[in-house]
């Protein structure tokens, strides 16, 4: 049920009266996009700016409607409207398409998604949100025990600007201000919010966190904690940038398809952590976990050369330069039929049959024919097809106990990842027989020299094997 609105006049006399919220020098001129959700704090933070003469008339407030919540989100979107119209100030509504539960990161996505899609109609570059000093105090915890660096605990900072060059202004944290300020303010002027029940509910870690600080934090802490967490918040943030600045003038330059990374060789672990941090977010526009770039950053900092995954891709460290590890398409799952003497034209498996003479016996004996690219197999070629690997992929390979996944015989023969889903994989019928860089199966094995062996030779997919 929508809350009554007081009369546009009290609402505007309460607009005058909120504190003035400073400006920093960094957020630029042009339209004002609000995101209003309809809580305390977004309200609170429409009418301080409309309050404001210098300000009030940039405003366009900007509603997402998550539809994540049944009905109460299609009244929050009402009252949000119905807000804007009782104060005269346009008001942008989206809605997600789907309806129903989702992850936080998925409502993220599809609300920054709207408010892009408005900015780029309106020609704006500021987004200005209602977090404050708690928002930036519950951030800082929850990311404190994700093992963050600087950059993830300095992230709500007052004014930020993002790579595609809008800026994202956060007043209420500037002024200092917690939500407890904001609703008192807002109940002394009479003007009403919409709560979001979910918010109490145990489902969300940040749920938990503010629970847990309202529990005894300010008798455990002190009556400033939260101010104290949002100064080291600020400061950490400075520490941030101060790292990225060394970094450039070291030479390494975010985002570059060829990262020069000599220079961080000997350097203190935390600049190599931020350069490294950086590099992947303007690379990716992903943001990579502290604790996956820890291997990177120690063989930065150590001058190793290596192969890491991040962001589900393979990096590679090869004389003193960063670059992603490329490698050739995947085969895919469809299954082709092999043709005997005739060069798969896809994978380059070509199929032969062959006389296995007492010399050429001796030498796979004794194991002095690599598996890297040619495998000889018992005779019999009809059933005889390729694909690329599939999850759960497994085999006996020849001379093995027993049966091993795929996965592990690639990891323990030391395959690069970026060649797996290269690698052809020859079945007969719909057992695993070979894939080059591995032994042939032990149900084709060759007893002893014969006629009409199979032959199957496989060019290498542009990789050297064992390759450190």
């Amino acid at each position: 049920m929508l809350p009554a609105l007081p009369s546009r006049g009290t609402l505007l006399a309460a607009a005058a009266a909120l504190p003035r919220l400073s400006v920093p020098p960094d957020v630029p001129g042009g339209p004002l996009l609000v995101g209003v959700s309809g809580g305390a704090d977004s309200v609170y933070l429409l009418l301080a700016l409309l309050g404001d003469p210098a300000l009030g008339g940039r405003v366009t407030a900007v509603h997402f409607d998550h539809r994540a919540r049944g009905a109460e989100s299609a009244v929050d979107a009402a009252f949000v409207s119905a807000l804007c119209a009782a104060l005269g100030v346009a008001c942008r509504l989206g809605s997600r398409p789907a309806e129903g539960p989702a992850s936080e990161g998925a409502l993220r996505l599809a609300r920054d998604a709207f408010f892009s899609a408005v900015r780029t109609e309106l020609g704006a570059t500021i987004v200005v949100t209602a977090h404050h000093v708690d928002d930036v105090q519950e951030t800082l915890l929850l990311r404190l025990a994700r093992g963050a660096g600087p950059g993830g605990l300095g992230s709500l900072r007052a004014t930020r600007r993002f790579r595609d060059g809008h800026v994202r202004w956060r007043p209420l944290v500037a002024a200092g201000l917690r939500k407890h300020d904001l609703e008192s303010a807002l109940r002394s002027a009479g003007v009403p919010w919409r709560e979001d029940a979910t918010n109490a509910l145990p489902v969300a870690a940040r749920n938990r966190v503010r629970t847990w600080l309202g529990a005894g934090a300010e008798e455990a802490l002190g009556p400033a904690h939260a101010s104290g967490f949002a100064l080291s918040s600020s400061l950490l943030a400075g520490c941030h940038d101060a790292l990225l600045a060394w970094a450039a003038e070291l030479g390494c330059s975010p985002g570059a398809a060829e990262l020069d990374v000599r220079a961080l060789r000997g350097r203190p672990a935390a600049l190599c952590h931020v350069a490294l941090a950086e590099h992947f977010r303007a690379l990716t526009g992903t943001d990579p976990s502290s604790q996956s770039l820890l291997p990177l950053a120690e063989a930065v900092r150590e001058g190793r050369d290596g192969r890491f995954m991040l962001l589900g891709r393979l990096y590679r460290i090869r004389g003193g330069c960063l670059v992603c590890a490329e490698g050739p398409p995947p085969l895919g799952s469809r299954v082709r039929t092999l043709a005997l003497g005739v060069p798969d034209a896809e994978c380059g498996l070509l199929l032969e049959s062959v006389d296995v003479d007492p010399a050429l016996w001796s030498d796979l004996a004794a194991g002095r024919i690599s598996n890297a690219s040619v495998a000889y197999l018992s005779p019999g070629f009809e059933g005889l097809a390729w694909r690329g690997r599939a999850e759960g992929d497994r085999y006996r390979p020849l001379g093995a106990a027993g049966v091993s996944k795929l996965s592990d015989l690639f990891i323990n023969r030391k395959i690069p990842e970026e060649s797996r889903d290269a690698l052809p994989v020859v079945l007969d019928r719909d057992e695993i027989v070979w894939v080059p860089g591995l032994p042939p199966a032990e149900s084709r094995r060759l007893a002893g020299p014969c006629k009409g062996a199979l032959r199957l030779t496989c060019p290498p997919p542009g990789v050297v094997w064992n390759v450190r």
